[in-house]
């Protein structure tokens, strides 16, 4: 199978987003300036959008443009508007202008903000800006280009893809549909179009898929070495701290609680904030109550990967102490009752038969038992799923058996209970 550029796909997933770019293009040839911030995490889709953007402008009667929209900052606009010409000699029509990435950029796009606009006004004129803006990195916006108060802005904030449209961009660059042994990894993807896209890639270039009845089958449990290379050019733009944070996190699991990434950095939530803002400013992670969650296993696990082997098991022995030592913390020993107080009668409760109790030999399957020594390391049903490779619901299952066969109703009483058999 061969690969496919992306440009030769179609955009899945962004109508409502193209839809608000053509709005914003119509009430720029009627009436004047409007600038579109587009934002989202690396690879979320940005430049492929303005893309897209270009194309639609250019039937809609926009100024033919100069130049391309790369990694470096270049913009789509007429020669004369840059270089101060005579009126006379410029363009008439509505100008498109696309910062694919402002950085380092903020006096050229100051001298572009100040032509002329409509009778002598301050401002772009009659002038779209599209502005792309990778979080973390460079303001969505610069203030010259505001100068307009008749200016239009509009904020776009690009998120993952639909498992619709993620299944019809996979079938889009293999030519064929996923068979069942490829959609979980596919899945795992997270609905992140450059992961997608670097995956499959990969696996078409190292013959980890074939062809097997008009369906691609999946042949590897190996990731792509194009994909581990990708993540760590992503990793390389953030900070040392940031990156540590998250490589940290990444081998701790899907979901890590922050009392426990500040254990292990030795030090405090609170001193950890700025970190903290510039890791969930990454996209790679979102804020649930006291937790920090990844968007897509995949990620994680690529993140995790890029630690070293020996590395990634001292992080993960450290935090299984850690966890140790907060459980022991959180849950002390009762206080014994006077010696002339009886013992309160236990209240009856009905327990699992004769032949569903445990033995003192086990009777406890090998998952079981890796499944109740992660519950003893404190981990949650995602992130036991996650080392196991199950589903959360299958975790669920087995604790709930587990619960029955020993006659208890909390993670508590059931790793007190199989200390005991």
């Amino acid at each position: 199978m061969n690969t496919l550029l992306t440009t030769d796909l179609p955009l899945h997933g962004r109508e409502r987003e193209l839809a608000l770019i053509r709005d914003v293009l119509e009430h720029g040839r009627r009436e004047g300036t409007a600038v579109v911030s587009v934002e989202g995490m690396p690879g979320i889709g940005k430049t492929r959008l303005l893309t897209e953007a270009a194309t639609l402008a250019r039937r809609l009667g926009y100024l033919p443009s100069r130049g391309g929209h790369g990694r470096e900052a270049r913009t789509h606009r007429p020669a004369a508007a840059l270089t101060g010409a005579r009126s006379g000699d410029r363009p008439t029509g509505p100008r498109l202008v696309i910062v694919d990435d402002p950085r380092g950029t903020t006096d050229r796009l100051t001298g572009l903000a100040r032509v002329p606009g409509p009778r002598g006004r301050p401002g772009t004129g009659r002038a779209v800006w599209l502005i792309a803006h990778r979080p973390g990195e460079s303001p969505p916006l610069t203030g010259p280009l505001l100068a307009d108060p008749a200016a239009r802005t509009e904020r776009l904030v690009l998120g993952p893809l639909a498992p619709t449209d993620t299944r019809r961009l996979a079938h889009g660059l293999l030519g064929v549909p996923p068979a069942p042994s490829l959609e979980p990894l596919i899945d795992d993807a997270g609905g992140h179009p450059r992961l997608l896209i670097e995956l499959l890639t990969g696996l078409q270039e190292e013959g980890g898929v074939a062809l097997s009845g008009g369906a691609a089958e999946l042949l590897t449990e190996t990731l792509p070495a194009r994909l581990a290379a990708r993540v760590r050019t992503t990793l390389e733009r953030y900070s040392p701290s940031c990156r540590q944070l998250l490589c940290v996190a990444a081998v701790l699991g899907d979901e890590v609680v922050y009392g426990e990434l500040a254990l292990m950095m030795r030090t405090s939530v609170s001193a950890l904030l700025p970190t903290l803002e510039e890791v969930c400013a990454t996209g790679v992670v979102r804020n649930i109550g006291s937790r920090a969650v990844f968007h897509n296993p995949l990620l994680r696990r690529l993140i995790a990967e890029s630690v070293p082997p020996s590395v990634r098991l001292a992080l993960e022995q450290e935090a299984a102490a850690l966890r140790s030592v907060r459980r022991g913390q959180r849950h002390p020993a009762p206080a014994p009752l006077p010696a002339t107080a009886p013992p309160p009668a236990a209240p009856a409760r009905p327990g699992p038969s004769t032949a569903e109790r445990p033995t003192r030999g086990g009777q406890l399957s090998e998952q079981q038992h890796a499944l109740v020594a992660l519950v003893a390391e404190g981990l949650t049903n995602q992130q036991i799923a996650s080392r196991l490779a199950l589903s959360p619901h299958t975790v669920n299952y087995h604790l709930r058996r587990l619960f029955k066969l020993y006659g208890v109703s909390s993670r508590i009483d059931l790793l007190r209970a199989a200390r005991r058999a």
